[in-house]
């Protein structure tokens, strides 16, 4: 495990006592893992996503509870599902649950079999299984056993199975924002994202994500001679390449503090050595140079540095296809993460200053972030209480807090439509392997079944005002094991 400033963040998939294991739960957690592996063994998978299969499965499962549904298609095979639960007091504003259907492609190097599921070791591998299959089959167990129930809601919660999430949205949730939102309109939603961070030396830390970087893609090319490989050239475009990177890899972007990065150093300052807590008090509380002194230091862990910074790295590299020849041109794509408040253009320009004209480079942006920003999350609204509420039942003395996720996705979306959001995903390493996108995706059962208690809670709280199940706490993190993928 890597150390964050005295704080150890282990990523521990804990065992829950028998009680919970018993009845209610038993069953609802048995259907979550059928519909996650059936979900599995549909092939959503861009660029050519079966997503109108994985809806027809959801359908068909809502029709033997007696679930109205409504499908939206935006084009062929392509496709998005809504249900939901009326509740009793109209007054009150609908909590959503939405995931995605699609997948990104399964990478190269899969051991287990990527559109069939494989329950092994006390994990489920898959591609989805992380992201966001999981969510889907969370929500739709857990969907259709409050329909089963006697007691309503006292709010709406609705089911949202969107398309397209992991190229943009939009055949998903900026198409739906646009031609169907009427139809929808919640005020508030749990999504993908955040997790709770397993700390041995002290409080875990649940991460409710309130908010996400800013995406944005640029390409540099290198321009130099094309000639036949036996002829080397000191203007080789790849060597042009190579440095233009290293200079793109030694640019160091200022620190920032964001509202929610100084809520989240601030309530994990506790959990620090003297040193660390010295540390945090001062980036959040001294002098702007001290400040970002100490932002320097804490940047040097990844995580942290995702927190204070906008960040580069690159992804794609293309030059000649042919190795029998030096092309006249070498590129890379750049993806970078932006803080919120950042200014895209502004940050495109400081890179273009690193070059002169003489060095045979031009940068190009890709893809723009879409301006003004939706303002983050704060932690003030009743749904990050019932987030709370849960995790004390869960996580006993936890740290709930409102952080900022690294990656991007529809939870932007969703605030700029005024929805109320929240990402709560299963236990989280920061600094850990995270499998999504990834050979050999998998989640863990236990960890699985946790996501699902967890949301189950906040649903229990936020649209019941009770929980309709007992919320067992997890055990401590020093009496639990964790499960690894096998070597």
């Amino acid at each position: 495990m890597k150390r964050c400033f005295a704080l150890l963040l282990a990523f521990c998939c804990i065992p829950f006592s028998a009680q919970a294991e018993k009845g209610g739960w038993d069953a609802l957690n048995a259907e979550a893992k059928r519909h996650l592996i059936n979900l599995i063994n549909i092939d959503t998978s861009l660029p050519e996503p079966d997503e109108l299969s994985a809806a027809r499965y959801i359908y068909k499962e809502f029709n033997k509870h007696g679930i109205d549904w409504d499908i939206f298609i935006p084009s062929q095979g392509r496709a998005n599902l809504m249900a939901r639960i009326k509740g009793t007091d109209a007054s009150q504003k609908p909590l959503l649950l939405i995931s995605h259907l699609d997948t990104a492609p399964a990478a190269e190097g899969w051991s287990y079999p990527p559109f069939k599921a494989t329950v092994e070791h006390g994990n489920i591998y898959g591609l989805g299984s992380t992201d966001a299959k999981n969510y889907t089959a969370a929500y739709l167990a857990l969907f259709t056993w409050l329909k089963d129930q006697k007691t309503a809601p006292e709010r709406d919660i609705i089911f949202l199975a969107t398309s397209g999430e992991e190229s943009g949205s939009e055949t998903g949730l900026l198409w739906l924002g646009g031609a169907h939102w009427d139809k929808i309109a919640p005020g508030f939603a749990l999504n993908e994202g955040g997790g709770v961070i397993k700390n041995k030396d002290g409080k875990d830390i649940v991460f409710a994500e309130a908010s996400t970087k800013m995406y944005m893609d640029i390409k540099v090319t290198a321009y130099g001679t094309g000639v036949h490989s036996s002829m080397p050239v000191n203007d080789n475009a790849v060597y042009l390449l190579s440095q233009a990177l290293a200079k793109i890899a030694a640019y160091n972007p200022p620190a920032k503090l964001t509202p929610t990065a100084r809520t989240f150093f601030k309530a994990i300052a506790p959990l620090q050595d003297a040193d660390g807590q010295t540390t945090i008090q001062f980036l959040l509380s001294s002098t702007p140079q001290n400040s970002q002194s100490a932002a320097e230091v804490m940047a040097l862990d990844p995580f942290f540095r995702s927190q204070l910074k906008d960040t580069i790295n690159p992804t794609v590299l293309s030059a000649s296809k042919d190795t029998g020849s030096a092309s006249g041109e070498a590129s890379a794509i750049l993806n970078v993460r932006l803080l919120p408040g950042s200014d895209p253009d502004e940050f495109f320009e400081n890179l273009k200053n690193l070059f002169t004209e003489e060095d045979g480079v031009t940068l190009e942006m890709l893809e723009r972030p879409q301006t003004p920003f939706p303002t983050p999350m704060d932690g003030t609204d009743p749904l990050f209480a019932s987030i709370a509420a849960a995790a004390e039942k869960l996580v006993p003395n936890a740290i709930t807090v409102p952080g900022m996720s690294p990656a991007s996705g529809d939870n932007e979306f969703l605030r700029k439509l005024g929805v109320i959001t929240y990402g709560l995903g299963p236990d989280m390493d920061p600094l850990g392997e995270n499998t999504a996108h990834s050979a050999d995706e998998f989640i863990s059962e236990k960890d699985f079944f946790h996501q699902l208690q967890f949301i189950a809670g906040v649903v229990f709280d936020f649209a019941y005002g009770r929980d309709l199940l007992p919320l067992t706490p997890q055990q401590p993190a020093e009496d639990a094991k964790e499960t690894e993928k096998p070597q």
